[in-house]
Order: C-alpha cells, then structure tokens, then sequence
C-alpha cells in the first residue's frame, strides 16, 4: 500500500540499527527501475573502495558489489535495503544482481505489491510484513509530534480535533506528515486544517484528479498515474493534504513554484540539481530566440534565473522541503532531490495549467538535453559514468512526450544517444529496446527515410548483430544500404557504414567471400573519401584482416593488422578500443600462425587493458578472454585455459544469455577440452 511508510519505516529499522551497532554497512539502494537498481548497487563498488571502483562499466562493478556481499565474513555484517521494488522486470533481475550466499548479511525489500513480495522472498528464511496504516492514536501522536503540538495531554476537545483530523486521511503516514509540516510551517490549528480540507477548492482539485484519473487508467501508463491500491476516499484524502502547501507556494514563493514546475517532469527518485543548473548555464550563453519553444521564452528566461542563483535556488529547496514536498541529500559537493510521484502529479495537476503542460515539459527537455550535449564525447569510455547521471530522465520525458504526442528533435536525439549508452555498456537488451522505440518515433515524426531514422535503424541493426540475431540485423542492414545510397550518395560515409556493417554480418554468417567483395570496396571509398588513416578507414581494414583469418590467408592478414595497430595508436592512442581490438586481431593472426608465444604476450597486455578502460566483464574484454583461452590451450597448459574458458562462459551465460552464439561457442569449446 502507497503512503503507509514503507520507505520512512526501513529507514527508521536502519537507524535503531546503526545506533545499536548491528551492522558495520548499511547500504540503501533505490529499486524503483532497473536504471535505478544497477546504478546504486553499483555504486557500492565506490562506497567500499574496492579495487574496482574505477571500471568504467556497470557490469563489472555489479559482479565485484555482489562478489564483496558474498565473500564478507560473519563479522563483517552488513545491510542492503532495496526500497520500492515496484516493477516485476526489476523484481526478476535481482536474482542476478543480489549475493547468492552470505554470513552475516541482511536483505530489507519495499515493496507496494504483493505479488513481487511474495516473489523475493525465501521459504523458510524470509519474513514478509504487510503494512497497514496505525490505529487512531498512534496516527494522533505521529500528527502531534510532526505538528509540534500536544496528544492526549492537551484537553479532550483537542484530542478529538486531532483525531478527526487524522481519520479524515485514513491514517495514512504520508498524508498525516503532509498535515503536520503544513500546520508546523504555517502555525495552522487542526479546524483551520480540516476547514481547509473541506473547502470547495479542495473538492474542485479531488474532483480534476478524478477526471485525471479515469484518464491514466484508461491509458494504461505509469507516467501519468499513481499507483496505489487504496480506495477512492483514502486517494482523495491523501489528495486533499497536499492541496494547502501547493496553494501556498503558487500565492507566496514564485521560485518554489518554477522549481516543482521543473521537476515533475524528471525521473522523481534522483534529480540532481547540478543538471539543471549546467542546462540553464549553457541556454544563458546561446540566443534563445532561436530554441523550438520560442513561445514560452519569458518562462524560460525565469527558470534560468532562478537555477543561476544559489541562494535563490537554495531557499526554492528549502521552501518544499520545509513543507514535505520533496527532500534532498548531499553527497559530497553533489545536491540531489527526491520528490514522490504522487507529488508530481499534484504539481502537474494543481500548479500547471493543462494548456501550458506541454510548454513546461518542453522546457525541461531543453534544459536536460543542452546539458546532455555539454558531456563532449559520449562515445568515450572515460564518460559513461557522466552519462549515466542523465539516462533516467531521458528516458522518462520520452514516456511523457509518447504521452502527449509530443514530437521534439531534441528528446529525440537524446533518446538515441541514451540507447547508444546502453549498447556501450553492453546491456544489449536494454538497447534494443530503446533504438526500437527511438525509431519508431523518428518514423512517424522525420518519415521512413530521413537520415536520422536511417542512423536510427542502422544503430538497431548493430545490437541486433551483437546480440547474435544476424538475420535480423542483415535484413535491416541491406535496407539501410539501399535506402542511403539513394538518398544520400554511394560514397557517403553513412553509407560506407551501412556496407561495412552488413559485411560484419556475413562474416559472422560464413559468407567469406561476399564479406571480403564489401570489405575491399568500403576500404578503397573510405580512403578516397576520409583519408587512409581516418579512424573509420582503419576499422575497415580491421575488419578485412578478421576475413582473411577465416580464408586462412594468414600471411595477408598479418601485413594489414601490423600496419593498423601502429597507425591506430598514432591516431587515436595506446588504450582507445579501437586499438586494443586491432592488437587483439594481431594476436589472433599470431594464434593460426602458430606463434603462440607472441600471440600470449600481446593478449595478455590486451586483455588487462581492456578490463581497466572497459570493465571486467564487457562483452569485448570477455571476447579477449576466450581468444587468451585458446591461446594457452594451443600451448598445452590445458588446466589454464580451461579455468579460463570455464569463467568466460559463465560471464557470457549472464551477461549475453545462454542462447547466445558467443556463448554456445565458448561452451561447446569448454565441453570439448573437459573431455
């Protein structure tokens, strides 16, 4: 149930906790999404100061937080409370995520539904407490003592004020602290609250939240609406609490106003103001007159005013902080607010005009997105922590603008870039997902063979191939190609990509031979067209050299893949990607030459660098991983590489699927070694 104290109740279990010392680690991890989940389980890697706080992928920071939880030793007793698992998607990634064994640890889950509850408990071995609200004069003394005011002590009449006060709420802790802040931060009497309760203003607000949600229910999303499984009078009392404070902030405190306004349109469980405030930076440095929302300019001139001035900003936290509206946490220099998603649904329903919703929606995208854009290269590994702070928010004003057929160029490059993230950090699922839905928007805004929904199709064809799905990403692939050489040229570098990739895919296919006639043909454009040692150039050549170990033109292959590696490094550095996988070809052209001692020494150095500048257990280090398998196999240290093999498949088995190709070569090569 929403609103009884879930969130306010583990928090309070952890502090009696840490105050009695039964734990030397409390750890608190948001689980509203999976963004959210793998974000903060991550950041226990930092937390703990563990050798692998520096990888630059989720991925390998899970399995090391997981690996910490695990291998901690009955003293070392820790607690990790996962605070509003709401979702069943994120409900089944737990057990991938979450320590499998443990000594002296404990799992705290929120939850608002019963059946993800049931879902992460263990027979035997897990207690599961549904939460009710408190009886009446628990609720009085949790009103009274928010209030600052007396219980029972006070006269009777008070005490049945205060009664009436908090089972007109239903006793619900959320709405009892919303009428304690309200009558601490404004000196109000109980009558005057409940007057206020019943006034026909209040009545107008239930009334437009009806209407409202009938509407989100009929929709069917998560956007617009509250989830709860309250009935309608304890939703309409819960409701009426907060109508009081949002009226005192639209009559008293303009820059509160502007500031809620701001963020009802952002992910509600982390908001950090420092994106807010680099976006409204970068917009004072340009010509507004020219951004897609020219008609609402003099709001957005407020809004960057306000997030420019500190102190101003300041106060505007304060001021709904101070009426429990939203809170804030700092960490380190970093100030962070959460604000509840019924809140945000208030503010959108009581503080913004239904015509203007769009404008403000429109406004936060700008804002976000010119932040998006200050990041430099997204492409960089050293940057996909920064990115990473902005995914979420992205990906929620996407649900809103789906929401309010709302087309902007903006959130839709934004969108793509954020799926472009997620196939960075090798969560593949999640970025196929993502292009899908970014596609089909560009479709119906740009048309079918706009550029950018051409690039949009090509970046979904990529994770299709890296997900193993070579049909698919081939019939996207041959469309592409197509498609660009008519609107864009033969020789434009778009298509060079397209050709490129679609010989990727029959090389991965076994079609050597129409990969090769590709290869060679891309190489000769690209260097007529970009230059012989343009980066694009160079992966093509790559890619020609993987061709040529197939054919077993082994000597062919070693002449190109040494003169890539010594121009990559010039070009582009000694640890960029690009690099490492030119001498991770190298190495494999050493392997089928049979010179395995210097086969060895390059993928081993391969190997470690791309643990550090990708992470552990990124699929291309995995890749590097197996191929140092082989390699130690070929020299007869059979224990070696089959310990090595056997990680590789289980790294591959979570992370890629166990139907994955990659997987099932590896776990056919393990299979035959074992015999």
């Amino acid at each position: 149930m929403p609103g009884v104290g879930k969130t306010q109740l583990a928090l309070q279990y952890a502090m009696r906790a840490s105050e009695e010392s039964q734990y030397m680690y409390t750890f608190w991890v948001s689980a509203g999404s999976v963004e959210k989940l793998t974000r903060d389980f991550s950041k226990l890697v930092d937390l703990l100061r563990l050798p692998g706080q520096y990888a630059l992928d989720q991925v390998t920071k899970l399995t090391m937080a997981r690996a910490w939880l695990e291998d901690a030793t009955a003293a070392t007793k820790w607690l990790l409370i996962l605070d509003n698992v709401t979702q069943e998607t994120t409900a089944k990634i737990l057990g991938e995520v979450l320590p499998r064994r443990n000594s002296g640890g404990r799992l705290l889950f929120t939850t608002r539904t019963a059946t993800i509850a049931e879902s992460c408990t263990v027979p035997g071995k897990s207690i599961m407490l549904a939460l009710q609200p408190p009886g009446n004069d628990d609720a009085v003394a949790m009103l009274a003592a928010g209030a600052d005011i007396g219980g029972k002590s006070t006269e009777e009449a008070s005490y049945r004020d205060l009664e009436l006060l908090v089972r007109s709420v239903g006793n619900l802790p959320l709405a009892i602290d919303q009428a304690a802040s309200y009558m601490k931060g404004y000196e109000s009497s109980t009558k005057e609250l409940l007057n206020l309760y019943q006034s026909e203003e209040i009545m107008e607000v239930i009334e437009a939240w009806q209407r409202s949600g009938s509407d989100c229910r009929l929709t069917g999303t998560q956007v617009l609406s509250w989830e709860n499984d309250l009935s309608r009078y304890e939703e309409e009392s819960v409701v009426a609490t907060f109508v009081p404070a949002l009226n005192r902030i639209l009559q008293t405190a303009p820059d509160a106003l502007i500031l809620l306004r701001i963020l009802s349109f952002c992910d509600p469980e982390n908001i950090p103001i420092s994106i807010l405030r680099q976006g409204c930076e970068a917009l004072y440095q340009e010509d507004r007159r020219n951004i897609s929302i020219s008609s609402v300019v003099n709001e957005l001139e407020a809004v960057i005013s306000l997030f420019r001035s500190s102190i101003r900003l300041s106060k505007a936290v304060q001021e709904i902080k101070r009426l429990s509206l939203a809170v804030s946490t700092l960490e380190g220099s970093e100030l962070t607010v959460r604000i509840h998603d019924l809140v945000q649904l208030l503010i959108r329903l009581k503080l913004i005009a239904a015509a203007e919703r769009e404008r403000w929606l429109e406004m936060v995208i700008c804002i976000v997105c010119k932040a998006f854009e200050g990041i430099g290269d997204r492409r960089s590994p050293k940057n996909w922590n920064q990115c990473g702070q902005f995914i979420s928010h992205i990906e929620f004003m996407g649900d809103f603008a789906a929401q309010y057929e709302l087309h902007n160029a903006t959130l839709l490059d934004a969108s793509t870039w954020a799926a472009i993230y997620f196939d960075m950090c090798g969560l593949y699922p999640k970025a196929a997902i993502l292009h899908k839905q970014t596609l089909d928007r560009k479709q119906t805004v740009l048309g079918k063979e706009h550029p950018d929904t051409l690039n949009s199709i090509n970046n979904l064809a990529l994770t299709y191939w890296k997900q193993g799905r070579w049909i698919g990403a081939e019939e996207l692939q041959v469309g592409v190609t197509e498609k660009r050489k008519r609107v864009l040229s033969e020789e434009h570098p778009d298509t060079l990509n397209s050709i490129n990739d679609l010989a990727l895919t029959y090389w991965k296919q076994g079609r050597w031979i129409e990969a090769e006639e590709l290869q060679v043909g891309v190489i000769e454009k690209r260097k007529r067209v970009l230059g012989e040692e343009h980066p694009n150039t160079l992966a093509s050549i790559n890619n020609l050299v993987l061709t040529y170990l197939e054919q077993g033109r082994w000597n062919e292959a070693e002449e190109l893949q040494v003169g890539v590696v010594e121009k990559t490094k010039r070009v582009l550095a000694e640890e960029h990607p690009d690099t490492l996988n030119s001498i991770h070809n190298l190495a494999l052209t050493y392997l089928e030459q049979g010179r395995w001692n210097e086969a060895e020494e390059l993928q081993v150095g391969v190997t470690e660098k791309k643990k550090r500048v990708l992470g552990e257990e990124h699929p291309n280090t995995l890749t590097s991983m197996k191929n140092l398998a082989f390699i130690w196999k070929a020299q007869g240290r059979n224990v070696k590489a089959i310990n090595l093999m056997e990680k590789c498949v289980y790294l591959r088995s979570r992370i890629l699927g166990v139907d994955h190709p990659e997987t099932l070569d590896s776990s056919r090569a393990l299979t035959e070694w074992q015999k």
